[in-house]
């Protein structure tokens, strides 16, 4: 049974990686070359591609000037001329050398600047993606890894990612100048010296470009190894993995891992670097042949009298500079397939998810509103279960709703689904009968405040923690009134800075680390200061004492009159002031009603309700 699985599993993710690589198949080289120039005019203006221009030409003329300077220079002294004359002609053409050798220098400069600035400026592009796009889609297994993979794009530093990418279209450009150049000098004296030089440049290119592509095919294998790796690295030196780790000698264990993830990349490197090996080796070849056919085809010409001396040290630099240009030629093409997954993969990123754009807002904004759920299933990915199954409620404006039940009862996903976070795998939720899923997700979020259980702070003063507004801006009255309300004012008073104090110290070395209770308080205090009309509190007491919530809830009641609140809880001090109370067990709701009729008819909520009775009974 075991290796059936094992090899259905085989199976699956060969059909994901099928998958994958099909999607990506839609960005084709050429596609992924205008992307690239086309954001780079919109980052950085028509000034980057004069300055790419100038470097380009500057690139083919200042090898063209340095192979040719000993030939000139010949020429000059042969020519008959006077001796002072010979001597400005020389002088003349070293000042334009150096001219132009100053002036590639800078343009190489700037160019590599700008390109560094656009890799800087287009993560803009990659943050606005990442925050405006659906948060069910960015939350889910092939949304993170879609996300991890786009980061390389520009994370990876200058040799890497869309900064290298643009770079060798540019240097290929400059190469193939090169190229062009060197051959119109070549073909005008001889045809067939021009025709092997250019099938060997074909050959050449065909080898490296037969290495790229099997380097292409193992970066994903690689990839998945350093993640592998970086894992290891990161969970060996947390502060809270310490103790199990001594405890139960994983010291040992964690390098040794550690050492067989280095081991199996350095593997894959060097499977990596035969391939450029055996390339490299046929380049060696071929070049010798080369130099072998040329020069004593110069060699020849010049013993026939048919090549002058200074045409003949013109050839001989020429012939030398095109290896150079060959070899750039080549470097550029690897980099641009080396990168060429990156980009597909930044792209696909790009294009993945919803970024909604122009769908209307819900009607009575600012109001209670009403809540309907007509057959709703949710599935998440990759998963062989509905962790909502089929779940028909109508939640009422103004009313206040408990949804109750175990752990993994599906309560936190619900309240994904309601607010319009989460779309429904089948069926339909509407918003005072509107369809959630044809209005603006973004207005949608203005009418729902929520405290999920996962509570943290921003490394912002926690005037903008609780404001959610630049510093200044926020209403200072209405803010000490919903830090009261939480219960956390005499705490914001007694910080340094009092509700300017900024929230842990990775922006402020001065800044202030709440516990899990007052960041519950702080992230209550954030949902008064909304003020919206539908308030959902998913478990926000649950790192307080059942004593101290059940008291926390009998504040709620004030705190939230007039509006439609929801209140999640696996315990069950939340329930006896509400409207109603839904138990939820796997994805279905059990049992509704009042408390009172609950405990009536007896059944899972009854029987919950008084295992936990005990707790919630002060000694």
């Amino acid at each position: 049974m075991k290796q059936t699985e094992i090899k259905e599993a085989k199976i699956k993710k060969a059909k994901i990686k099928k998958a994958e690589m099909k999607e990506l198949k839609k960005y084709s080289i050429w596609s992924n070359c205008l992307y690239t120039f086309r954001a780079l005019r919109r980052e950085e203006g028509t000034r980057a591609f004069a300055v790419c221009v100038g470097d380009t030409l500057c690139s083919v003329l200042l090898p063209f000037l340095e192979a040719a300077m000993a030939g000139a220079a010949a020429a000059c002294l042969v020519s008959g001329k006077a001796p002072w004359v010979r001597l400005l002609m020389v002088a003349g053409y070293i000042l334009l050398l150096q001219g132009v050798r100053f002036l590639q220098g800078n343009l190489k400069e700037l160019r590599n600047k700008l390109f560094f600035l656009f890799r800087i400026d287009i993560t803009r592009e990659f943050e606005r993606k990442t925050l405006e796009m659906d948060i069910q889609s960015l939350e889910s297994a092939g949304g993170r890894k879609k996300w991890e993979a786009a980061q390389r794009n520009l994370y990876m530093g200058n040799g890497a990612g869309i900064e290298a990418y643009a770079k060798s279209y540019w240097d290929m450009l400059a190469n193939l100048g090169g190229l062009a150049v060197y051959g119109v000098i070549v073909g005008r004296e001889s045809g067939f010296l021009l025709a092997f030089l250019v099938l060997q440049t074909f050959i050449v290119t065909g080898f490296h470009l037969l290495a790229a592509r099997r380097t292409y095919g193992m970066e994903e294998e690689i990839e998945d190894i350093w993640k592998e790796f970086r894992y290891l690295r990161r969970e060996s030196i947390l502060p809270g993995n310490g103790k199990d780790i001594r405890l139960y000698r994983m010291d040992r264990w964690f390098p040794e891992a550690m050492r067989e993830s280095i081991r199996k990349i350095c593997a894959l490197i060097d499977r990596e670097e035969n391939g450029y090996m055996a390339a490299g080796m046929g380049n060696h070849l071929l070049t010798f042949a080369r130099s072998a056919v040329v020069y004593g085809w110069l060699i020849r010409e010049m013993l026939l009298g048919s090549l002058g001396l200074p045409a003949f040290l013109l050839y001989v630099g020429i012939v030398a500079g095109f290896e150079a240009w060959v070899r750039g030629f080549l470097e550029a093409v690897i980099n641009i397939f080396s990168n060429e997954k990156i980009m597909k993969s930044y792209r696909d990123f790009l294009d993945y998810g919803i970024v909604e754009e122009g769908k209307p807002a819900p009607g009575k904004q600012g109001k209670p509103h009403e809540i309907r759920l007509e057959h709703v299933t949710f599935r998440y990915e990759g998963s062989r279960e509905d962790t909502i199954q089929d779940l028909s409620l109508t939640i009422r404006a103004g009313e206040k709703l408990a949804l109750v039940g175990r752990n993994g009862a599906g309560k936190t996903t619900l309240i994904k689904l309601l607010c319009g976070l989460y779309r429904p795998s089948s069926g339909k939720i509407y918003l005072d009968g509107q369809d959630m899923q044809t209005l603006s997700q973004r207005e949608i979020f203005r009418e729902f405040a929520v405290v999920f259980q996962e509570v943290f702070a921003f490394s912002f003063p926690l005037s903008e923690n609780v404001s959610c507004a630049q510093a200044g801006t926020e209403d200072g009255e209405r803010l000490r009134r919903c830090l009261e309300k939480a219960g956390l004012w005499e705490r914001v008073q007694a910080l340094p800075k009092k509700a300017g104090t900024s929230m842990n110290q990775d922006m402020d070395k001065e800044g202030v680390t709440l516990s899990g209770g007052e960041l519950q308080k702080m992230m209550l205090a954030r949902a008064l200061y909304k003020d919206a009309p539908v308030v959902i509190l998913d478990e926000p007491t649950a790192a307080l004492d059942p004593i101290a919530e059940s008291e926390m809830y009998e504040k709620y009641d004030g705190m939230i009159r007039g509006k439609t609140a929801v209140f999640i809880s696996h315990r069950l001090s939340s329930t006896r002031f509400c409207d109603r109370i839904l138990f939820m067990e796997q994805g279905r709701i059990l049992q509704e009603g009042s408390h009172e009729s609950l405990m009536k008819q007896g059944g899972a909520y009854a029987e919950l309700f008084a295992l936990q009775a005990r707790y919630y009974q002060k000694a």
